[in-house]
């Protein structure tokens, strides 16, 4: 086995957004919208030889200060053994940004159903505990490379939490769960890098993606996008786009306008520009069509923050993974616009990543 310790969780996003040939039917569920279950939020997977599992929370906080907080749990067959993790990513603290990942071996992660605890090391302050929609909390506080962490957010006035049919998505003939755990919530709490504290207050939004087997290399990019006006007012986007070219998108926008939830699933990306971000190539304008045939645009209108998932490797190790892997994540944050016909434009946070 090859040992990249210090980049597993990187590499387990690689893995879930590897590409790889498409088979098979690509489609959104049939059904309805549903209210999750506080027992949704637990491990979906630990089958097979590569499952991959993210739960991927936004805080959105005062003075335009951003954290990003992804636990995972994977499974990487032979490449090596499977952990549990997670990734920190700190903007405008300080005016700089700060990145963190730790990982641990999977057979000491703690699910305690009864306390409704996730914690991927029991002698770790690294965990998100509550039972959902009633109460919730994220605690990361680690160190790393000369660096100390110590993020403590509490949430409340949560809306409850939402999935299409059971949250089961096809693409090809494997199945991608994609589960709305925290639409919207309030936060508070402190945010603390090297003894810099400050204390926050905001929003917050956190889904939860799940696959099995050969699910992880059908994926080309994805695009999340999250506005938060209020409790009775926001709109998230959130769709994947298989590697196959002549496959259709999966995913779903959630809208939420004065207390009345809607559902659209995603349907194609009709039209895309692309503009350079930190060096990169990305989606710059999105056309995409909905399953009601509306069509929604995105756009991108200012670019934060670029993440390598193989960064912390030196060239050969690099060059290793990216051969075992078949490429590498990139990830990109910032503020993007939603545009519709007959609606006022809403400016928000995009999450986009795609395999380079």
């Amino acid at each position: 086995m090859l040992n990249f310790s210090r980049t597993t969780l990187a590499i387990a996003l690689i893995l879930f957004f590897w590409q790889g040939p498409a088979g098979g039917q690509t489609s959104n569920p049939d059904g309805d919208l549903k209210i999750s279950e506080p027992e949704d939020i637990w491990v979906q997977t630990f089958e097979g030889s590569h499952y991959n599992e993210i739960w991927s929370y936004h805080f959105y906080l005062n003075d335009g200060m951003k954290v990003h907080i992804t636990f995972s749990v994977a499974n990487f067959g032979s490449f090596k053994s499977p952990v549990s993790g997670v990734r920190v990513s700190v903007y405008n603290l300080d005016d700089e940004l700060h990145q963190v990942s730790r990982e641990y071996p999977i057979d000491v992660l703690v699910q305690d159903k009864d306390n409704f605890i996730f914690r991927p090391k029991p002698d770790r302050e690294v965990y998100f505990k509550g039972k959902l929609p009633e109460e919730h909390e994220v605690r990361v506080k680690t160190s790393k490379d000369g660096n100390n962490y110590d993020i403590s957010l509490s949430l409340e006035n949560i809306a409850e939490g939402y999935k299409w049919e059971q949250g089961q998505f096809m693409v090809g003939n494997e199945k991608i769960g994609i589960i709305t755990h925290i639409p919207y919530a309030e936060v508070k709490g402190h945010v603390s890098v090297n003894n810099n504290t400050e204390k926050v207050t905001g929003t917050a939004y956190m889904d939860h993606t799940f696959q099995n087997q050969t699910t992880t290399r059908l994926l080309h990019s994805g695009y999340r996008f999250v506005y938060h006006e209020d409790a009775e007012n926001w709109d998230l986007l959130y769709f994947l786009y298989p590697s196959s070219r002549d496959s259709r998108a999966i995913g779903y926008r959630l809208v939420n306008r004065d207390n009345n939830i809607r559902l659209y699933g995603a349907k194609d990306i009709k039209e895309m520009t692309r503009s350079r971000a930190f060096g990169n190539t990305i989606a710059q304008d999105i056309e995409l069509e909905l399953e009601n045939c509306n069509t929604i645009g995105l756009s991108r209108s200012k670019d934060e923050e670029r993440f390598s998932v193989l960064g912390e490797l030196g060239w050969i190790q690099r060059r290793a993974a990216r051969a075992f892997l078949g490429g590498e994540v990139l990830d990109f944050r910032g503020e993007a616009v939603l545009t519709e016909p007959g609606s006022t434009p809403k400016t928000g946070h995009y999450n986009f990543f795609q395999v380079d």
